[in-house]
């Protein structure tokens, strides 16, 4: 589910102060992001989840940037995404990840 060797390799690059502020950057804008798609799941386009891929993998959320290029995928060829599932996704990511940033709890 999470990529520990692309976490390893983010925090070793930028410190643990910023590896916080990023960390908690990209989690508050997937959540807000996925906030956005449920309220209005008709209006989701493959760019949405195209967007929550990039930041899915920059966090090492191995399996949620998978789903997410799925959905894009999916989208594309005129297939509707499963919401419900990416955020669940993003929830089970969080919850890992939270051992070493106990913080993000609160945010998803």
């Amino acid at each position: 589910m999470i990529d520990w060797d692309r976490l390893t390799a983010l925090r070793a690059d930028i410190g643990d102060d910023d590896f916080a502020d990023v960390a908690t950057l990209f989690v508050a804008e997937i959540q807000e992001k996925l906030d956005r798609l449920a309220v209005a799941p008709g209006q989701a386009v493959p760019a949405d989840f195209h967007f929550l891929r990039g930041s899915a993998a920059n966090l090492g959320f191995r399996a949620l940037a998978q789903a997410c290029s799925d959905a894009e995928l999916a989208m594309t060829g005129g297939q509707p995404p499963d919401i419900a599932a990416i955020a669940a996704l993003f929830q089970a990511s969080v919850a890992a990840l939270t051992p070493q940033l106990p913080h993000l709890t609160a945010m998803a």
